[in-house]
């Protein structure tokens, strides 16, 4: 993700032209990272919103090895996350595996892996769901 896909003022991810709306606790803990790095690395141009003393010099992004290694002591990876929050879209959307796809650059077995997973009631009770 881009630094400038995150509008802090405006409580908005934009990645990839997915206009998300951002909560106040994650909307403060980018504030925080982005005060850090430009503390860290103050002439840094890389473009891109996490960097590392690898990358801040660069315009690359920050590999997986860097991420895995950020959440190591988490109880879950990251392949655990990105999972959870396609669930959680997926609840939220209907169970719209075109959505899924769009949203998260998934094929269409993956999509509808996933979108099968949340059974038409689940979806039809999700909290973000309007009734």
């Amino acid at each position: 993700m881009l630094l400038e896909q995150a509008d802090l003022a405006g409580h908005r991810l934009d990645p990839e032209g997915l206009n998300r709306p951002l909560d106040d606790y994650t909307a403060e803990a980018i504030a925080d990272y982005v005060a850090y790095r430009h503390r860290r690395w103050p002439n840094s141009t890389n473009p891109h919103l996490l960097i590392s003393r690898n990358t801040a010099t660069t315009t690359t992004a920050v590999g997986t090895f860097w991420m895995d290694r950020l959440v190591k002591d988490l109880p879950v990876g990251v392949d655990r996350l990105r999972q959870d929050r396609i669930l959680e879209e997926a609840l939220a959307s209907g169970a719209d595996p075109l959505h899924l796809a769009h949203v998260f650059s998934l094929g269409a077995k993956a999509s509808l892996r996933y979108t099968s997973a949340v059974s038409p009631s689940d979806a039809e009770q999700a909290p973000n769901t309007p009734r």
